[in-house]
């Protein structure tokens, strides 16, 4: 294989762009440097998890991977990546596309394991208290599932998570 037909790793796969040199806040905002060279100024609300607490911006520390605040409730750790989701438009529909790969792989996996235990859709969909269409959709890859639901699911299959996760055997 040549050089040239060897593709580049996309930006967010480098060190460079997952490494934070400096951060500070200011009016509400957030301003961070990565190794790259990207200075990417983004509102504070933004990059907090809910119900954060009132956070001490005067006293962020930084790590090369995280941002972390004092908070009453404790320390927030603001990682490199939710930064650069808020900032950075094509790391954001990065992420969808990863989470809308990952939702087919469920679906294909639940369907597989409802066929190796010999249930029908409309079966399964009963057991678990959902309509058949949102089984059909989540099987296809075209709903998102919380955990609870995809919980109720495996378990009317006799599953765990750990099935859900091994590899099938065929």
């Amino acid at each position: 294989m040549s050089a040239a037909t060897l593709a580049a790793p996309a930006k967010w796969d480098t060190k460079e762009y997952r490494r934070i040199v400096s951060a500070s806040y200011q009016d509400g905002r957030l301003t961070v440097l990565f190794e790259d060279g990207a200075r990417v100024d983004v509102r504070a609300d933004q990059v907090l998890p809910r119900a954060a607490g009132e956070p001490h911006w005067e006293r962020l520390s930084v790590s090369p991977q995280e941002i972390t605040v004092p908070a009453e409730a404790g320390a927030i750790e603001i990682p490199w990546s939710t930064v650069r989701a808020v900032a950075d438009p094509e790391y954001s529909a990065h992420l969808a596309a990863v989470a809308a790969e990952q939702a087919r792989q469920i679906g294909r996996r639940i369907r597989a394991l409802r066929a190796r235990r010999g249930l029908s859709s409309k079966a399964l969909a009963e057991r678990a208290g959902i309509t058949p269409q949102s089984l059909s959709r989540i099987e296809h890859g075209r709903h998102d599932v919380v955990l609870t639901t995809l919980q109720r699911i495996l378990a009317a299959m006799g599953c765990s998570l750990r099935d859900l996760a091994e590899p099938p055997i065929d």
